[in-house]
């Protein structure tokens, strides 16, 4: 069990339950056969019951419809909290309150750079980070911005809650947004160069942020605003430019199945872990044959753990076909775990029956 300082009269409503108490009084890290999964659940159906009105004014601030120049006021008060402890049994940081504020974001931003902790553990070791793409609260998790702020200011992805998790363990089983989110973090910190359509919606020359960007013709990978832009920016991008060709691509016979569904593995594992979101169905549309026409698109190709379940194909509309050609290249060049492994191509449909995958060159993860 973790401890720091925490006002205790600002519970909102929470309470440490017997069973809860006896779970995170074992000593060391809680394993699943130790009650972990069933700590989780409680978690989850505890924070149900959390009441803003039982906050204190900042808590109540952070969380609820109020704007970011009444947190500034709060904590501009000779009374001002401290802004390092915690409030509610469970021990929760200002940044760990689930969301319900349009401002949300603002708020976080500005209690980091005001000097909130970003790493601060509650009672069962969950930190900011670990709440922003977890689902301990039922309000919260699957938040790829969150995730995408806390990084940016220095959270730490190897702090280990009381189950023995991290957030770097963790994060592939939260979905793809948030596994875009991480993975380019990631790269950053390992100095390694942006990932092929990291940022699918920003120009490669100017880094204007718009949508309908022009593609490159030879590669799909880059976008530009302007026809200007890509003639500025092709000295830069020549060298890397590898157009659709028989040395750089695999042609794969799609398949298409009537009356099916596709089914999301983060949210059967999210369910599996006690962090089902409320109302949230894994199941997804099956495929459609598509109308006529060359498409082009970034697809995303998965390996499940069986071989005796065909390769998974993805396209931003989630419309899977099955082929295992690529396999090896996911599994060697993706991302993955237990569960199977995924990585992002750039595609052409050339028709029902011929869908052409550049291989040569693994793209940046898809927030689908």
């Amino acid at each position: 069990m973790r401890s720091h300082q925490q006002n205790i009269t600002n519970d909102g409503g929470l309470a440490i339950t017997a069973d809860m108490r006896s779970i995170l009084g074992k000593p060391g890290f809680i394993s699943s056969q130790m009650g972990g999964n069933q700590l989780r659940q409680m978690f989850q159906m505890a924070s149900v019951m959390l009441d803003p009105r039982k906050l204190s004014p900042l808590a109540q601030a952070c969380m609820m419809g109020h704007s970011l120049d009444a947190v500034k006021e709060i904590l501009s008060r000779a009374d001002a909290p401290d802004i390092k402890g915690s409030e509610t049994p469970f021990q929760l940081g200002h940044k760990c309150l689930p969301p319900c504020n349009p401002e949300h974001l603002r708020i976080v931003e500005y209690l980091v750079q005001f000097g909130a902790p970003l790493d601060l553990p509650d009672i069962a070791g969950h930190t900011a980070l670990h709440h922003a793409f977890s689902l301990f609260f039922a309000l919260q998790g699957g938040d790829a911005e969150l995730t995408d702020l806390l990084m940016e200011h220095g959270a730490n992805m190897d702090i280990q809650d009381a189950n023995g998790d991290s957030p770097r363990k963790m994060y592939i089983i939260f979905g793809a947004e948030v596994t875009a989110t991480i993975r380019k973090w990631e790269r950053r910190q390992a100095g390694e160069a942006t990932a092929p359509c990291e940022a699918r919606k920003r120009c490669e020359s100017c880094a204007t942020e718009q949508s309908g960007l022009r593609q490159c013709a030879r590669c799909h990978t880059v976008r530009y605003c302007s026809v200007e832009c890509q003639r500025a920016h092709w000295p830069t991008h020549r060298p890397n430019c590898r157009a659709f060709s028989p040395s750089t691509t695999v042609t794969l016979k799609p398949q298409f199945y009537d009356n099916t569904a596709a089914f999301s593995t983060a949210d059967f594992v999210q369910g599996h872990l006690g962090l089902s979101r409320s109302g949230k169905s894994a199941e997804r549309p099956g495929t459609q044959v598509p109308s006529s026409g060359n498409r082009r698109m970034i697809v995303k190709i998965q390996v499940p753990v069986s071989s005796t379940i065909g390769l998974l194909i993805y396209n931003r509309n989630t419309d899977p076909e099955a082929y295992d050609t690529v396999a090896q290249i996911v599994r060697s060049k993706g991302v993955g775990g237990k569960n199977g492994h995924k990585a992002y191509f750039a595609a052409e449909l050339r028709g029902k029956d011929e869908l052409v995958v550049k291989v040569s060159e693994v793209l940046a993860e898809q927030p689908f």
